[in-house]
Protein backbone atom coordinates (compact mmCIF):
# COMPACT_ATOMS: atom_id res chain seq x y z
CA UNK A 1 0.00 0.00 0.00
CA UNK A 2 1.26 3.61 -0.50
CA UNK A 3 2.39 5.46 2.10
CA UNK A 4 1.43 9.06 2.13
CA UNK A 5 3.39 11.67 4.96
CA UNK A 6 1.61 15.22 5.50
CA UNK A 7 1.56 17.67 7.89
CA UNK A 8 -1.46 19.36 10.01
CA UNK A 9 -2.13 22.82 11.75
CA UNK A 10 -4.12 22.36 14.51
CA UNK A 11 -5.07 26.40 14.81
CA UNK A 12 -6.08 27.59 18.46
CA UNK A 13 -8.33 30.90 19.25
CA UNK A 14 -8.35 30.60 23.27
CA UNK A 15 -10.93 27.63 23.74
CA UNK A 16 -11.94 27.17 20.00
CA UNK A 17 -10.17 25.40 17.03
CA UNK A 18 -10.38 26.10 13.29
CA UNK A 19 -11.45 23.68 10.59
CA UNK A 20 -11.86 23.49 7.25
CA UNK A 21 -14.43 21.82 4.47
CA UNK A 22 -12.67 20.21 1.86
CA UNK A 23 -13.88 21.77 -1.31
CA UNK A 24 -12.68 19.05 -4.11
CA UNK A 25 -11.38 15.16 -4.53
CA UNK A 26 -13.13 12.23 -3.54
CA UNK A 27 -13.38 13.61 0.16
CA UNK A 28 -15.52 16.70 -1.30
CA UNK A 29 -17.41 18.15 1.90
CA UNK A 30 -15.69 16.31 4.52
CA UNK A 31 -13.72 18.53 7.37
CA UNK A 32 -10.29 18.64 8.44
CA UNK A 33 -7.60 20.24 9.47
CA UNK A 34 -5.74 22.53 7.11
CA UNK A 35 -2.19 20.97 5.85
CA UNK A 36 -0.94 18.95 2.85
CA UNK A 37 1.94 16.74 2.09
CA UNK A 38 5.61 17.90 3.28
CA UNK A 39 8.13 18.25 -0.24
CA UNK A 40 11.63 17.28 -0.21
CA UNK A 41 14.01 18.91 1.78
CA UNK A 42 11.13 20.31 3.85
CA UNK A 43 10.85 20.76 7.92
CA UNK A 44 7.36 19.80 9.20
CA UNK A 45 7.39 23.49 10.46
CA UNK A 46 8.49 25.20 6.82
CA UNK A 47 5.99 22.46 5.03
CA UNK A 48 3.10 24.31 7.60
CA UNK A 49 4.03 27.23 6.67
CA UNK A 50 3.84 27.39 3.06
CA UNK A 51 0.33 24.75 2.82
CA UNK A 52 -1.09 27.76 5.07
CA UNK A 53 0.18 30.06 2.97
CA UNK A 54 -1.12 28.50 -0.10
CA UNK A 55 -4.56 27.04 1.55
CA UNK A 56 -5.57 30.23 3.56
CA UNK A 57 -3.32 33.32 2.46
CA UNK A 58 -2.14 33.33 6.29
CA UNK A 59 1.11 33.25 8.24
CA UNK A 60 1.19 31.26 11.37
CA UNK A 61 3.43 30.21 14.12
CA UNK A 62 3.62 26.29 14.71
CA UNK A 63 4.41 25.80 17.99
CA UNK A 64 4.88 22.14 19.62
CA UNK A 65 3.68 18.59 18.00
CA UNK A 66 0.33 17.38 19.29
CA UNK A 67 0.09 14.00 17.69
CA UNK A 68 0.66 11.61 14.75
CA UNK A 69 -1.79 9.49 13.30
CA UNK A 70 -1.25 7.02 11.72
CA UNK A 71 -4.54 5.59 9.41
CA UNK A 72 -5.24 3.33 6.52
CA UNK A 73 -7.45 4.70 3.64
CA UNK A 74 -8.55 2.11 1.19
CA UNK A 75 -6.22 3.57 -1.66
CA UNK A 76 -3.39 4.52 1.05
CA UNK A 77 -1.59 4.49 4.58
CA UNK A 78 -1.30 8.09 6.18
CA UNK A 79 1.38 9.60 8.06
CA UNK A 80 -0.42 12.96 9.53
CA UNK A 81 1.78 14.99 11.76
CA UNK A 82 -0.11 17.07 13.82
CA UNK A 83 1.07 20.98 15.18
CA UNK A 84 -0.74 23.24 17.67
CA UNK A 85 -0.52 26.81 15.48
CA UNK A 86 -1.15 30.33 16.11
CA UNK A 87 -2.80 32.28 13.39
CA UNK A 88 -0.31 35.70 12.95
CA UNK A 89 -2.79 37.33 10.27
CA UNK A 90 -6.05 37.20 8.44
CA UNK A 91 -6.83 34.34 6.19
CA UNK A 92 -8.67 34.08 2.93
CA UNK A 93 -9.89 30.17 1.68
CA UNK A 94 -8.07 29.12 -1.68
CA UNK A 95 -9.27 25.69 -1.46
CA UNK A 96 -11.76 24.95 0.95
CA UNK A 97 -15.26 25.07 0.70
CA UNK A 98 -15.83 26.50 4.22
CA UNK A 99 -14.20 26.99 7.23
CA UNK A 100 -15.48 27.55 10.93
CA UNK A 101 -14.04 27.78 14.56
CA UNK A 102 -15.53 24.92 17.17
CA UNK A 103 -15.32 25.37 20.65
CA UNK A 104 -15.36 21.97 22.51
CA UNK A 105 -19.07 21.36 22.32
CA UNK A 106 -19.00 21.73 18.20
CA UNK A 107 -16.40 19.21 17.42
CA UNK A 108 -18.62 16.59 17.00
CA UNK A 109 -21.05 19.41 15.07
CA UNK A 110 -19.12 18.05 11.60
CA UNK A 111 -17.86 15.49 9.46
CA UNK A 112 -14.65 14.53 9.94
CA UNK A 113 -12.29 12.83 7.76
CA UNK A 114 -11.61 9.80 9.44
CA UNK A 115 -7.95 10.34 10.65
CA UNK A 116 -8.70 13.60 11.59
CA UNK A 117 -11.98 12.56 13.63
CA UNK A 118 -9.27 10.61 15.75
CA UNK A 119 -8.50 14.08 17.53
CA UNK A 120 -11.38 15.03 19.02
CA UNK A 121 -10.65 13.51 22.31
CA UNK A 122 -7.23 14.55 22.29
CA UNK A 123 -8.74 18.31 21.31
CA UNK A 124 -11.49 17.87 23.67
CA UNK A 125 -8.98 17.21 26.79
CA UNK A 126 -6.88 20.46 25.78
CA UNK A 127 -9.90 22.62 25.39
CA UNK A 128 -11.42 20.89 28.68
CA UNK A 129 -8.18 20.99 30.18
CA UNK A 130 -8.75 17.89 31.54
CA UNK A 131 -6.63 14.52 32.12
CA UNK A 132 -6.14 12.89 28.28
CA UNK A 133 -7.06 9.18 29.18
CA UNK A 134 -10.44 10.28 31.10
CA UNK A 135 -11.37 12.61 28.07
CA UNK A 136 -10.73 9.82 26.12
CA UNK A 137 -12.90 7.13 28.13
CA UNK A 138 -15.87 9.89 28.41
CA UNK A 139 -15.61 10.81 24.78
CA UNK A 140 -15.54 7.59 23.23
CA UNK A 141 -17.26 5.44 25.70
CA UNK A 142 -20.03 7.41 27.76
CA UNK A 143 -21.43 10.15 25.62
CA UNK A 144 -21.86 7.98 22.59
CA UNK A 145 -24.29 5.86 24.54
CA UNK A 146 -26.49 9.25 24.77
CA UNK A 147 -27.16 8.71 21.21
CA UNK A 148 -29.85 6.27 22.01
CA UNK A 149 -31.87 8.69 23.77
CA UNK A 150 -34.52 11.39 23.18
CA UNK A 151 -33.85 14.22 20.81
CA UNK A 152 -33.51 16.53 24.43
CA UNK A 153 -30.37 14.27 26.03
CA UNK A 154 -28.53 13.28 22.99
CA UNK A 155 -24.54 13.87 22.47
CA UNK A 156 -24.92 17.24 22.06
CA UNK A 157 -27.07 17.75 25.34
CA UNK A 158 -24.01 15.94 27.32
CA UNK A 159 -21.31 18.15 25.74
CA UNK A 160 -23.06 21.23 26.52
CA UNK A 161 -23.96 20.65 30.15
CA UNK A 162 -19.96 19.16 29.75
CA UNK A 163 -19.16 22.89 28.67
CA UNK A 164 -20.97 25.15 30.62
CA UNK A 165 -19.95 22.93 34.42
CA UNK A 166 -16.65 23.84 33.32
CA UNK A 167 -17.12 27.26 32.76
CA UNK A 168 -19.00 27.73 36.06
CA UNK A 169 -16.30 25.84 37.45
CA UNK A 170 -13.96 29.11 37.50
CA UNK A 171 -15.94 30.72 40.33
CA UNK A 172 -15.58 27.48 42.66
CA UNK A 173 -12.54 25.40 44.26
CA UNK A 174 -13.53 22.19 42.04
CA UNK A 175 -11.74 19.62 40.86
CA UNK A 176 -12.48 19.92 36.66
CA UNK A 177 -11.88 16.36 35.92
CA UNK A 178 -14.42 15.33 38.90
CA UNK A 179 -17.14 18.20 37.82
CA UNK A 180 -16.70 16.95 34.17
CA UNK A 181 -17.37 13.20 35.18
CA UNK A 182 -20.26 14.18 36.77
CA UNK A 183 -21.44 16.20 33.74
CA UNK A 184 -20.80 13.63 31.21
CA UNK A 185 -22.37 10.93 33.04
CA UNK A 186 -25.39 12.92 34.77
CA UNK A 187 -27.81 11.25 32.01
CA UNK A 188 -26.17 8.13 31.63
CA UNK A 189 -28.90 6.17 33.26
CA UNK A 190 -31.71 7.42 30.80
CA UNK A 191 -31.17 3.71 29.68
CA UNK A 192 -33.71 2.84 32.65
CA UNK A 193 -36.16 5.12 32.16
CA UNK A 194 -36.93 9.01 32.34
CA UNK A 195 -38.41 8.85 36.31
CA UNK A 196 -35.27 7.07 37.62
CA UNK A 197 -33.04 8.42 35.35
CA UNK A 198 -30.90 10.04 38.20
CA UNK A 199 -30.72 7.05 40.84
CA UNK A 200 -29.80 4.47 37.61
CA UNK A 201 -26.92 7.18 36.76
CA UNK A 202 -25.70 7.48 39.90
CA UNK A 203 -25.51 3.42 40.48
CA UNK A 204 -23.93 3.59 37.23
CA UNK A 205 -21.05 5.86 38.07
CA UNK A 206 -20.55 3.69 40.87
CA UNK A 207 -20.17 0.43 39.28
CA UNK A 208 -17.66 2.15 36.59
CA UNK A 209 -14.55 0.24 36.64
CA UNK A 210 -12.76 2.58 34.44
CA UNK A 211 -13.57 5.58 36.38
CA UNK A 212 -11.88 4.11 39.56
CA UNK A 213 -8.14 4.58 37.51
CA UNK A 214 -8.85 8.04 37.96
CA UNK A 215 -10.86 8.49 41.74
CA UNK A 216 -11.17 7.79 45.11
CA UNK A 217 -13.97 5.20 46.33
CA UNK A 218 -14.80 8.85 47.76
CA UNK A 219 -14.60 10.91 44.99
CA UNK A 220 -16.66 8.26 42.84
CA UNK A 221 -19.73 8.25 45.37
CA UNK A 222 -19.01 12.31 45.29
CA UNK A 223 -19.70 12.62 41.42
CA UNK A 224 -22.30 9.70 41.83
CA UNK A 225 -24.16 11.83 44.37
CA UNK A 226 -23.75 15.12 41.88
CA UNK A 227 -25.79 12.80 38.89
CA UNK A 228 -28.23 11.23 41.13
CA UNK A 229 -28.51 15.79 42.39
CA UNK A 230 -29.00 17.02 38.93
CA UNK A 231 -32.67 16.33 38.12
CA UNK A 232 -35.02 19.83 38.43
CA UNK A 233 -37.60 17.91 40.31
CA UNK A 234 -35.89 16.28 43.33
CA UNK A 235 -36.82 16.59 46.39
CA UNK A 236 -33.98 17.80 48.49
CA UNK A 237 -30.92 20.38 47.41
CA UNK A 238 -28.06 18.70 45.93
CA UNK A 239 -25.14 17.13 48.32
CA UNK A 240 -22.25 19.08 47.01
CA UNK A 241 -21.05 22.20 44.89
CA UNK A 242 -20.32 19.64 41.71
CA UNK A 243 -24.07 19.27 42.16
CA UNK A 244 -25.10 22.36 42.39
CA UNK A 245 -22.82 22.88 39.36
CA UNK A 246 -24.35 20.16 37.16
CA UNK A 247 -28.04 20.85 38.49
CA UNK A 248 -27.24 24.45 37.15
CA UNK A 249 -25.33 23.23 34.20
CA UNK A 250 -28.04 21.07 33.12
CA UNK A 251 -30.84 23.34 33.21
CA UNK A 252 -29.84 25.25 30.05
CA UNK A 253 -32.73 27.57 29.76
CA UNK A 254 -32.84 28.80 26.58
CA UNK A 255 -36.99 29.64 26.18
CA UNK A 256 -37.34 28.54 22.80
CA UNK A 257 -35.05 25.39 23.50
CA UNK A 258 -37.46 24.62 26.78
CA UNK A 259 -40.39 24.89 24.67
CA UNK A 260 -39.33 22.61 21.75
CA UNK A 261 -37.86 19.98 24.15
CA UNK A 262 -41.27 19.92 26.00
CA UNK A 263 -43.07 19.29 22.35
CA UNK A 264 -40.70 16.90 21.40
CA UNK A 265 -40.97 15.04 24.39
CA UNK A 266 -44.99 14.94 24.04
CA UNK A 267 -44.26 13.83 20.62
CA UNK A 268 -41.93 10.76 21.28
CA UNK A 269 -43.72 9.60 24.67
CA UNK A 270 -47.51 10.57 23.84
CA UNK A 271 -47.82 9.97 19.92
CA UNK A 272 -51.68 9.08 20.59
CA UNK A 273 -52.44 12.99 21.28
CA UNK A 274 -53.36 14.97 18.35
CA UNK A 275 -52.16 18.72 18.41
CA UNK A 276 -54.79 20.08 20.91
CA UNK A 277 -53.72 17.38 23.28
CA UNK A 278 -50.07 18.53 23.20
CA UNK A 279 -50.83 22.08 23.30
CA UNK A 280 -52.64 21.39 26.61
CA UNK A 281 -49.83 19.06 27.76
CA UNK A 282 -47.23 22.03 26.97
CA UNK A 283 -49.10 24.32 28.81
CA UNK A 284 -49.18 22.05 31.68
CA UNK A 285 -45.27 21.04 31.56
CA UNK A 286 -44.31 24.72 31.27
CA UNK A 287 -46.42 25.90 34.04
CA UNK A 288 -45.42 22.99 36.58
CA UNK A 289 -41.64 22.94 35.88
CA UNK A 290 -40.93 26.72 35.00
CA UNK A 291 -43.95 29.35 36.14
CA UNK A 292 -43.55 31.13 39.19
CA UNK A 293 -44.02 28.71 42.14
CA UNK A 294 -42.64 25.60 39.47
CA UNK A 295 -40.33 23.32 41.16
CA UNK A 296 -37.19 23.81 39.28
CA UNK A 297 -34.70 25.64 41.23
CA UNK A 298 -31.74 27.26 40.32
CA UNK A 299 -28.47 27.16 42.49
CA UNK A 300 -25.40 29.29 40.93
CA UNK A 301 -25.63 32.90 40.81
CA UNK A 302 -23.01 33.21 38.31
CA UNK A 303 -25.13 31.52 35.89
CA UNK A 304 -26.87 33.51 33.01
CA UNK A 305 -30.12 30.84 33.91
CA UNK A 306 -31.64 33.69 35.87
CA UNK A 307 -32.70 36.12 33.20
CA UNK A 308 -33.45 33.40 30.74
CA UNK A 309 -36.04 31.95 33.03
CA UNK A 310 -37.91 35.61 33.58
CA UNK A 311 -37.93 35.75 30.27
CA UNK A 312 -39.22 32.17 29.73
CA UNK A 313 -41.83 33.39 32.50
CA UNK A 314 -42.93 35.81 30.78
CA UNK A 315 -43.70 33.91 27.46
CA UNK A 316 -45.81 31.10 29.80
CA UNK A 317 -47.78 34.29 31.07
CA UNK A 318 -48.24 35.20 27.42
CA UNK A 319 -50.55 33.01 26.02
CA UNK A 320 -51.03 34.41 22.72
CA UNK A 321 -47.09 34.45 22.37
CA UNK A 322 -47.01 30.80 23.51
CA UNK A 323 -49.53 30.23 21.06
CA UNK A 324 -47.23 31.10 18.23
CA UNK A 325 -44.06 29.69 19.20
CA UNK A 326 -45.90 26.36 19.65
CA UNK A 327 -47.91 26.04 16.62
CA UNK A 328 -44.16 27.02 14.56
CA UNK A 329 -42.45 24.39 16.58
CA UNK A 330 -44.85 21.98 16.29
CA UNK A 331 -45.43 22.09 12.80
CA UNK A 332 -41.45 21.73 12.20
CA UNK A 333 -41.42 18.46 14.64
CA UNK A 334 -44.40 17.01 13.97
Amino acid sequence: MKSIEVVAAVIRRGAQIFATERGYGPWIHWWEFPGGKMEAGETPEEALRREIREELSAEVTVGELLTTVDWDYPEFHLTMHCYWCTLSSGMTLNEHEAARWLGYQDLWSVRWLPADEGLLPLLAAALLDVPLPLAQFLESSVIPQYAGFDKAHREDHARAVVDRSLALSAYYPVRRDMLYAAAACHDIGLSEGREVHHLASGSWIRACKELRQWFSAEEVEMIAQAAEDHRASSDHEPRSIYGRIVAEADRLIVPETIIRRTIQYGLSHYPELEKEGHWQRTCEHLQEKYAEGGYLKLWIPESANAAQLARLRDIIRDKVQLRTLFEQIFSEEA
